[in-house]
C-alpha cells in the first residue's frame, strides 16, 4: 500500500496572513496571535481551552493552556484526531505519528492512524472489523493504530514469536508499512522453532473475508481447490508440501499419505509421480536419496497394495506405495489386490518357488503341485504367482517370452499373454496348460510342458546345463540331482540345454557319459552308463530308473 505520508503543509505568508486577518478581525472576541502561538477568545474574553474551533473550512484544536495545538493527537471523549504542525485537523488521509511511549524491541518506530471525513481515527469494536481504505482493507486497535502482520478476531496483534501457528490468528496484514489485509496466497516469513532453521518462508491462503484457512476440528489436513490444483493445509494455515499424513493412524501406512509436491509449488500430486519416499515408510531409500514411482488416485491418496491397469496396462503396488520393478513372487487375489510380494533377485529365491524343502523330502512328505504356496496363521493355502514388471522405469507387467536377468544371469521366462493367467509365470500351480503326473506313491502333480515342447515352473524355462547338454527334471522341474533317494520311481523328463524337450530320443549322451531314452512324452525310459539296445528303449538294469 501505498499511504500518504504525513504531510508537512507549510503555508505560504500570505496565507498565514489571510488567517491572521481573519482572527484578528474579532479583536477581543476570536483568535489571537500571542507569543508565537494562536490562542481564542470568547465573547467574555475568556481564553477558550480544550475545544475545537473553525476558522475557513478548517478545524482547529486549542489545547489545556489555551494555545493551538499543532502536530499532536488529539484525545476528544471516546473520539482521536490529529492536527498538523499547522493546527489544522486531518481527513480522509493516513498519518504516521512516532512511537513515544513503546520501547519493546519489537515495537515500530511510528504507527499509522486514518482519520475519516469527520476527523475521527478509525478505532476497533469488540472484534476485528476491516475498513476499507482506497480499495484495500485494514483493521485498527481501539486507540486507532494500524494493526500489522499476525492480527487475531479481538482487534489485536500476535506478537509472540510463533503465535501465527495458533488457531484464533486469523489474519495477515502485512508489515508495519503496509496492513493492508492480504487475501488469497501470501508467502509470509515466520520463525517455526520446529525447523532446524528457525526462520522460514511458508506459502498461506487467505479466504475472501481475509480468515486464515487452516485445518480444524483434529483433522491433519484442509483440501482446497484453486484454480483447478488441489493443495493441503495444516492446523498452523501452513501450505503443506512433499509427504503428508493426511489420515493419522497408530502405525504409519503407505495408504495414509498423499504427496504435495514441493514447497514452491504445492498442489496435490495425482497420477503418475516419482519422489524420494518417506521416512516413515521407507526409511533406506530415503536416507539414500533414491527416487521411487507413485501412483495418486484423483483423491491423492496412493494406490497400495494392487495390481492396478493404467492406460491400457498393469502395473505393481504393494505395501510401500512404491512401485514394483523386475521379478517378483505376488499373492494376489480375484480383486487384484495383493497380499503378499517378495522380489526374487538371487538364484536361490528362484529355486525357493518349485523346488521341495529338503526337510520335508527327508521327512518323507510327498512333492505336490503347491510349491509356491504360502499358509497363513489360519492354516489356508494360498497360490503364489511369479511376475515380470520391466526395469525401474518402466514398471509394467510383461506378458510373453522374456530374458530376465537375475543375480547378473540371463533366464528365458514366458508369461500368460490373456485371460486370468494374464502376466503370470506359465507353469505355476494355476497358470497354464498341464498334465497330471502319477508319482510313485500314487501323488499327482501338475506337469507344465507348454506347446508339448518345452517345460516352465513359475514362469520359468527348465534347461538343462549347457556342459551337461542332457538332464532330467521330475515333474514339477526339480533336476534330479536334487533329489532324494525316496523319489527313484517318479517320472522324469529329459531337457537339453536348449530347454527343448526330448521325445522318442534313443542312446543320446550327456556330458558324463550317460546314456538316456525317452517315450514319445520326453518322459526318460532309460539312464545308464551302457547304450540301451532293447527295440522299446528300456534296459532293466541297476541303473535303469524307470
Amino acid at each position: 500500500m501505498r499511504k500518504q505520508t504525513k504531510l508537512v503543509a507549510v503555508l505560504s505568508a500570505a496565507a498565514l496572513l489571510a488567517i491572521g486577518a481573519s482572527m484578528t478581525s474579532f479583536a477581543a472576541q476570536g483568535w489571537q496571535e500571542e507569543s508565537g502561538t494562536w490562542v481564542y477568545y470568547d465573547s467574555d474574553g475568556y481564553k477558550v481551552s480544550n475545544e475545537w474551533k473553525k476558522s475557513g473550512n478548517n478545524w482547529f484544536y486549542l489545547n489545556d493552556d489555551g494555545e493551538m495545538a499543532t502536530e499532536t493527537l488529539v484525545e476528544d471523549g471516546d473520539y482521536t484526531y490529529y492536527v498538523d504542525e499547522n493546527g489544522v485537523m486531518a481527513a480522509n488521509r493516513w498519518v504516521q505519528v512516532a512511537n513515544d511511549d513503546d520501547n519493546s524491541d519489537d515495537a515500530p518506530a511510528n504507527y499509522w492512524y486514518y482519520f475519516q471525513a469527520s476527523g475521527k481515527a478509525y478505532k476497533a469494536g469488540d472484534s476485528t472489523s476491516f475498513k476499507t481504505i482506497n480499495g484495500k482493507k485494514y483493521a485498527f486497535d481501539d486507540e486507532g493504530k494500524m494493526l500489522y502482520g499476525w492480527v487475531d478476531g479481538t482487534s489485536n496483534r500476535i506478537t509472540d514469536d510463533e503465535g501465527w501457528k495458533e488457531s484464533t490468528t486469523l489474519y495477515y496484514c502485512g508489515t508495519e508499512d503496509d496492513g493492508a489485509q492480504r487475501v488469497g496466497w501470501s508467502q509470509i516469513h515466520v520463525i517455526n522453532k520446529d525447523e532446524d532453521d528457525e526462520d522460514q518462508d511458508y506459502w498461506f491462503y487467505f479466504k475472501a473475508n481475509g480468515k486464515k484457512l487452516f485445518a480444524e476440528d483434529g483433522d491433519s489436513i484442509t483440501n482446497k481447490t484453486i484454480n483447478g490444483r488441489k493443495y493441503g493445509f495444516n492446523s498452523w494455515g501452513k501450505m503443506v508440501s512433499g509427504w503428508t499424513e493426511a489420515t493419522a493412524g497408530e502405525i504409519p501406512t503407505a495408504s495414509n499419505y498423499q504427496n504435495y509436491s514441493t514447497s514452491e509449488d504445492g498442489s496435490r500430486r495425482k497420477g503418475w509421480f516419482k519422489a524420494v519416499p518417506t521416512d516413515k515408510i521407507n526409511k533406506e531409500a530415503n536416507q539414500d536419496d533414491e527416487e521411487k514411482w507413485f501412483y495418486a488416485n484423483n483423491d491423492g491418496y496412493l494406490v497400495v497394495n494392487q495390481l492396478k491397469t493404467i492406460n491400457g496396462k498393469k502395473y505393481a503396488f504393494y505395501d510401500k506405495g512404491e512401485m514394483l520393478s523386475g521379478l517378483y513372487a505376488l499373492g494376489v487375489d480375484d480383486d487384484n489386490l495383493i497380499w503378499g510380494a517378495e522380489k526374487i533377485d538371487s538364484e536361490s529365491k528362484v529355486k525357493s518357488y518349485w523346488a521341495p524343502k529338503e526337510e520335508d523330502a527327508k521327512a518323507g512328505i510327498p512333492l505336490s503341485d503347491e510349491r509356491a504356496t504360502y499358509v497363513d496363521e489360519n492354516n489356508i493355502k494360498l497360490n503364489v504367482d511369479v511376475y515380470y514388471f520391466g526395469s525401474s522405469d518402466d514398471g509394467s507387467m510383461k506378458t510373453g517370452v522374456q530374458n530376465v536377468d537375475v543375480d547378473g544371469d540371463t533366464y528365458a521366462y514366458f508369461f500368460g499373454k490373456s485371460g486370468n493367467n494374464k502376466g503370470k509365470g506359465f507353469g505355476s500351480t494355476t497358470v497354464g496348460n498341464y498334465s497330471d503326473t502319477v508319482l510313485g506313491d500314487g501323488t499327482v502333480v501338475k506337469t507344465f510342458i507348454y506347446d508339448k515342447s518345452a517345460m516352465y515352473v513359475q514362469g520359468r524355462k527348465i534347461k538343462a546345463d549347457s556342459d551337461l547338454k542332457y538332464e532330467a527334471f521330475d515333474a514339477v522341474g526339480v533336476k534330479v540331482s536334487a533329489r532324494s533317494e525316496g523319489y527313484k520311481e517318479e517320472p522324469l523328463f529329459l531337457l537339453n540345454s536348449s530347454g527343448s524337450l526330448m521325445k522318442n530320443k534313443k542312446n543320446v549322451k550327456d556330458g558324463n557319459d550317460m546314456y538316456y531314452c525317452t517315450d514319445g512324452a520326453g518322459r526318460v525310459t532309460y539312464y545308464g552308463s551302457e547304450k540301451c539296445d532293447s527295440k522299446d528303449g528300456v534296459k532293466h538294469d541297476k541303473n535303469n530308473i524307470h
